[in-house]
């Protein structure tokens, strides 16, 4: 059975990694036992007192993590049981209840650019509740002037030097708006096979091509360059810094939470560009 201090210091871990950790537990009367299920490293401490108890948790808890919608659940072994397993001995103890809790790191948002879109989505990142980090090698850039919420932190040093000095985990978010294409690019490599659950880079469809072509013949994985937005944001005609921004936020926010990106309507103006 795990300690309150043990489950404490799990949480404190896992979130201090940038990892959701989700507590499994048995809705029973008595019944104390926890699993822990980290984001990305599957059970790290505990059990709920038996193996097929802890793969049904698990698969469970992946999904719920992954969804990142939901912070406390309640499942009845008939939900979420597999048809491999409704022979065991769980199909007859229907009443069995699991609770999840899933505690999630805060969402952090790294702005690599401290120009006019960098400014704007900063101000629409805040208002979606990120932690929002801007580096510029500009120290102009990389001020109060600019960035006046004393919310946000700002990096004022080489793009390469401040992106190694911050952390990259599951819950960081990279938007790359940078003065040029080629400051775009350095920080592209810097953080191309870092752990983060967003990286978007602006530009033009033929300037971003050209890019991931050339990284592809330095030996750059398909896959890692497959995880790059870019263009960034969705199409949604942003012509402004201001529109330009919602439209990345817009696609963060999508890739969160699993949406289409597609009007909601089914009738009107809108329908025509589906």
């Amino acid at each position: 059975m795990l300690s309150a201090a043990e489950i404490s210091n799990a949480i404190r871990k896992s979130l201090g990694d940038g990892r959701s950790l989700a507590i499994v537990s048995l809705m029973e009367s008595g019944a104390r036992q926890r699993l822990l299920v980290e984001e990305g490293s599957g059970p790290v401490a505990g059990t709920l007192g038996e193996q097929i108890l802890d793969e049904i948790a698990l698969r469970q808890a992946v999904k719920l993590i992954a969804d990142d919608r939901q912070e406390i659940a309640v499942f009845g072994i008939g939900e979420i049981i597999d048809a491999a397993q409704k022979d065991s001995d769980l199909s007859s103890r229907s009443d069995l209840r699991l609770l999840f809790e899933i505690s999630r790191p805060p969402l952090k948002l790294i702005i690599c650019g401290g120009g006019h879109v960098g400014q704007a989505v900063a101000k629409a990142a805040r208002l979606l509740d990120f932690n929002v980090t801007v580096i510029d090698d500009r120290t102009e850039f990389a001020s109060r002037d600019k960035f006046p919420d004393p919310k946000i932190d700002l990096i004022a040093e080489d793009f390469i030097a401040g992106l190694k000095s911050f952390k990259i985990t599951p819950a960081s978010h990279l938007v790359i708006v940078t003065r040029g294409h080629r400051h775009d690019e350095i920080c592209l490599r810097q953080v191309i096979d870092q752990p983060a659950r967003y990286i978007g880079m602006i530009g033009s469809r033929r300037r971003t091509t050209t890019i991931r072509q050339r990284l592809l013949k330095e030996g750059i994985q398909p896959d890692l360059l497959h995880r790059v937005h870019s263009p960034i944001g969705l199409d949604i005609g942003a012509q402004t810094p201001e529109e330009i921004a919602f439209a990345i936020m817009a696609e963060i926010v999508l890739v969160r939470r699993g949406g289409t990106g597609l009007p909601k309507s089914s009738e009107g103006p809108m329908t025509k560009a589906r």
